[in-house]
């Protein structure tokens, strides 16, 4: 379960870090697994992956279910969600993968959808970075309080601010250490460890955290940056709309959402753990 103080953290800054979910040794495990994966062509198994994202990940690696979807995990899932939380179909493994600056809503505003605005709609992503965010990054960068603040990337207020945000943040001449951000919000570099569960709504703008050191392609290879995300909803109507707009999304890998079938092996998971894998 989680505290009081965990969960006003979580409504008010837009994400939580929970500390030691996953051991050493199944962080080991998890490292080892996902780099062969990658080093050799498993991860061709489903045509929607690429060299860098994993997609498909329980339909194609169920070994990943019994690690990632654990009776700890879904009590913090449970305890920010509340009871029988939607697992949605968009578990994913990322390698050596940096994303800019965005909320996990901006594809479906732009598509015209509101209804992750209304007040009952909460959906998180839960994710486990398997390498310490340092100096060479390897975690997550949020704007603490942006959950509650509008979508700016889906109509900038100012030419070229997303590709700012983008690429690298400004600072202010007067004010050398703040970096610059159309609401203000503070940035926070999230201080996970490996095997910490890092948990952010998907209002709260994120990036992934870039090295303060050299460049990405300078990070050591025993800590290149390696991530898995499942993503769960409250249990309303909201998550099964999410879905629905999923499967009206243009790729390949949404495109094939209708016809997906719920592993054996997922559907005995979600029995054990009380969730509800869409």
């Amino acid at each position: 379960m989680i505290t009081a103080e965990q969960k006003k953290h979580f409504n008010e800054k837009g994400y939580l870090l929970v500390p030691g979910v996953l051991s050493a040794e199944q962080v080991a495990q998890m490292r080892k697994s996902i780099l062969q994966i990658f080093a050799s062509d498993e991860w061709k198994k489903s045509p929607y992956n690429t060299e860098r994202v994993l997609s498909d990940v329980f339909q194609t690696f169920p070994e990943f279910i019994d690690l990632t979807l654990t009776e700890k995990v879904l009590q913090v899932v449970s305890g920010l969600l509340g009871p029988n939380p939607l697992l949605m179909p968009e578990s994913s493994i990322h390698y050596k993968f940096y994303t800019g600056w965005h909320k996990d809503t901006t594809s479906q505003e732009k598509a015209g959808h509101t209804f992750h605005l209304n007040d009952h709609s909460l959906m998180i992503e839960a994710g486990f970075y398997l390498q310490d965010n340092n100096e060479y990054g390897g975690g997550l960068t949020v704007m603490e309080g942006s959950h509650r603040t509008p979508d700016y990337f889906v109509n900038p207020a100012a030419p070229g601010i997303v590709e700012r945000l983008k690429n690298k943040l400004a600072t202010i001449p007067e004010q050398k250490n703040e970096r610059i951000n159309p609401n203000h919000h503070t940035l926070v570099d999230i201080p996970s460890k490996a095997g910490d569960l890092v948990i952010f709504n998907f209002k709260t703008n994120h990036r992934a955290t870039r090295p303060s050191v050299g460049t990405i392609d300078q990070v050591p290879k025993e800590i290149e940056k390696i991530a898995f995300f499942n993503a769960f909803s409250i249990n309303n109507e909201t998550g099964h709309q999410y879905v629905d707009y999923l499967k009206s999304r243009p790729e390949p890998f949404y495109q094939n959402l209708p016809q997906r079938i719920v592993s054996e092996k997922l559907k005995q998971k979600a029995a054990q753990l009380a969730f509800t894998a869409l």
